[in-house]
């Protein structure tokens, strides 16, 4: 088979990389400033995985080179930020088959929906990704696992054979998957936990095990996840855990603990004056929740203070 990464950055080239140990043939796509060193010289990973060199990789920066491969890619692994989703999907419109499989490794809410403008719904998976990766030119540092990959379809709730294949190999080549109905539930999940500690942490430049030692932080954090499930009830959007009180016990009984040194890629956004993720995240739960009239003051308050920081720090780095 042949697999692209659609933009390989921390999470793609960490699934590039150990994919690359397979007998398929997988192929970065990403900024010159990274891969450009990976071509020469090798993906070296580093962290919770252990060391590796992968230097079974084909390399390109150029959207216009992805012409070459038109209708050959079996799977395209679409790992760009969620603001990046649409143009994404416009480069990927022109190289696709229709036996082409697209799958979503993103964080954040609207990725599946963008992609289903895009493509047919039967074309489009979604994988759920809970690890954090650490990107610098040419090497990645794997710091925190979270949890198994979840794979699963997007215009139906069963799991089907594909999405099992899927889950396979990524097991196949150390990255722990499983397939699962309703992968919504999941990616829903994974987007409140992001709500409550990726703007926190990078508003107080701190870990997310910080945010658990303050009470302040806590019952912030407590009203974020109230608020995303009183959102996802007025969606009919039906979660895991069921409760928001069961999610807040889970979070910080576990979810935390588990992660709890980790710092968020938002904060490193933010400290590189770039754009952060949280239109797709705290800012999605405010425009569905205004659609339905649902509070969400606290996830706007969020939004509105991580969107003063970017135009801050985005002068100061301009």
């Amino acid at each position: 088979m042949k697999i692209l990464i659609f933009g390989a950055g921390a999470i793609g080239s960490a699934f590039g990389g150990f994919l690359s140990k397979t007998e398929h043939e997988i192929f970065l796509y990403g900024r010159a400033r990274h891969l450009s060193k990976v071509k020469r010289d090798g993906l070296i990973v580093e962290g919770i995985f252990g060391k590796h060199r992968f230097r079974n990789l084909k390399v390109v920066t150029q959207a216009r080179m992805l012409q070459k491969f038109k209708r050959q890619f079996d799977f395209i692994l679409l790992c760009v930020k969620s603001y990046d989703t649409e143009r994404a999907a416009k480069e990927i419109k022109k190289i696709v088959s229709p036996e082409t499989l697209v799958v979503s490794l993103q964080n954040g809410l609207g990725n599946i929906e963008t992609l289903h403008r895009y493509f047919p719904k039967k074309q489009v998976l979604a994988g759920r990704v809970i690890f954090g990766v650490d990107l610098s030119r040419g090497k990645i540092k794997i710091t925190v696992w979270g949890g198994d990959v979840l794979v699963g379809e997007t215009d139906q709730k069963n799991v089907t054979s594909r999405a099992t294949q899927l889950a396979k190999l990524f097991s196949s080549t150390g990255i722990k998957s499983k397939a699962v109905p309703n992968v919504q539930k999941w990616l829903w999940a994974k987007a409140i936990y992001n709500c409550a500690l990726n703007p926190l942490a990078s508003l107080f430049n701190t870990h997310y095990g910080a945010l658990l030692e303050a009470g302040y932080t806590r019952e912030i954090m407590e009203t974020i996840v109230r608020e995303c499930y009183q959102v996802a009830t007025a969606w009919n959007i039906h979660l895991e855990p069921k409760s928001a009180q069961s999610y807040i016990k889970l979070l910080f009984g576990k979810l935390i603990p588990d992660t709890y040194d980790h710092r968020p890629s938002m904060l490193a956004d933010l400290k590189r004056g770039k754009r952060t993720e949280i239109r797709y995240l705290n800012g999605a739960i405010v425009r569905m929740g205004t659609q339905k009239r649902v509070s969400v003051f606290v996830n706007e308050w969020i939004v509105s203070l991580i969107q003063i920081k970017e135009s801050l720090l985005g002068k100061n780095n301009g």
